[in-house]
């Protein structure tokens, strides 16, 4: 590996560090809440073949579903203690809460 590689890889892991996480799980869940509806939205479960014993689709649906509400309460508590503005990028780069308390100190 390249010195310039390995300096590019230590900056990705230190921005790690850096980023507001909470607000980046914010936008990942929520993300993850579109595709879970539009693979939901993919199904109408009158046609689905629930009489075929090989056939998981409704199962799986069911698990999708079952989860849906604590996934959506997980999102909407992290966007409030997280302070999303709904512009991911600077709510992303956004230093956190802690983080910025621990600056005042120095």
């Amino acid at each position: 590996m390249t010195e310039s590689r390995k300096i590019e890889q230590l900056e990705t892991q230190l921005k790690k560090y850096e980023e507001n996480g909470m607000a980046k799980l914010y936008y990942s869940l929520n993300k993850k809440m579109n595709e879970m509806a539009d693979l939901m939205n993919r199904h109408d479960l009158a046609i689905l073949p629930i009489d075929d014993p090989k056939d998981k689709t409704f199962d799986r649906l069911k698990v999708i579903w079952a989860d849906a509400s604590s996934i959506a309460l997980a999102v909407k508590s992290l966007g409030e203690v997280a302070g999303v503005t709904g512009n991911e990028k600077a709510d992303v780069e956004k230093k956190p809460f802690v983080e910025t308390i621990a600056e005042a100190r120095k």
